[in-house]
């Protein structure tokens, strides 16, 4: 039987934690930041072209959610001893102001971050406090083959999708890739973040455009946010569209 590695390295001691590999796993671990200085280190075996969603969440201590989570990611032979070295970072990127489904931390906000694995190895996720905070928290890791739409929520599932898209309300929020928010935009509304410009449709829906490094397009339209729609994703090549995925939300 094959087997995915997930190592848990803690201040003072290091447990050895396995489970079989699969087309989606999760694995969910706690743990408490008790001094300023204080990193955890968690290494999850990954294969080339799987998607990643993790998520690093205060937990309560009995009187509040102290944690000022900070999580960061790196990539195979990524030095591990400064978050100024990795490859995904997040910081207060899933509060209540961010997401609907996110946890706020007191007066700060828990950590998602997104990415696709580019090679196959060991992945390394560190669950900080910013500055001097501390206290409780748990990380959760959910990989697979797909887009983990059902996992998050996303509007856009697609895998080549160069922004990712969540309803809250009437309006859209925008993150990257890797896990940072962009800004959101509410129905009818237009704003550019990087090369992904949003705006209305003639038909009052929404659409956004973002060049992607093939030289082709991404283009999304969907029915708006805040009521029950479809979408369609399209691949543009020397502005002919062709359409590539549907479906409901």
């Amino acid at each position: 039987m094959n087997f995915r590695r997930f190592l848990l390295t803690l201040t003072f001691a290091a447990v050895l934690l396995v489970a079989s590999v699969a087309l989606a796993a999760s694995y969910s671990a706690s743990g408490v930041i008790a001094s300023g200085a204080q990193y955890d280190l968690y290494v999850v075996g990954l294969l080339a072209g799987e998607n990643v969603t993790a998520t690093l969440i205060c937990d309560h201590d009995g009187v509040s959610r102290p944690l000022d989570p900070v999580l960061s990611v790196f990539f195979p032979g990524s030095d591990t001893s400064d978050t100024a070295f990795s490859d995904v970072y997040n910081d207060d990127g899933f509060g209540l102001d961010d997401d609907p489904n996110g946890v706020d931390c007191d007066a700060f906000d828990s950590s998602r971050a997104f990415f696709t694995a580019p090679v196959t190895g060991d992945y390394t996720f560190r669950a900080d406090g910013f500055g001097s905070s501390t206290g409780p928290y748990t990380l959760d890791i959910v990989t697979g083959g797909g887009n983990p739409m059902a996992s998050d929520g996303r509007l856009n599932p697609q895998q080549d999708a160069p922004v990712v898209l969540y309803c809250n309300g009437e309006s859209v929020d925008v993150y990257a890739v890797d896990g940072q928010y962009q800004g959101s935009v509410a129905n009818g509304g237009s704003a550019t973040f990087g090369a992904a410009v949003f705006g209305p449709t003639a038909d009052g829906g929404m659409q956004v455009s973002a060049g992607l490094p093939d030289g082709k397009t991404y283009l999304f339209v969907w029915d708006g946010c805040g009521v029950k729609g479809s979408y369609e994703a399209y691949s543009v090549t020397n502005g002919v569209p062709m359409l590539y995925d549907s479906g409901d939300y």
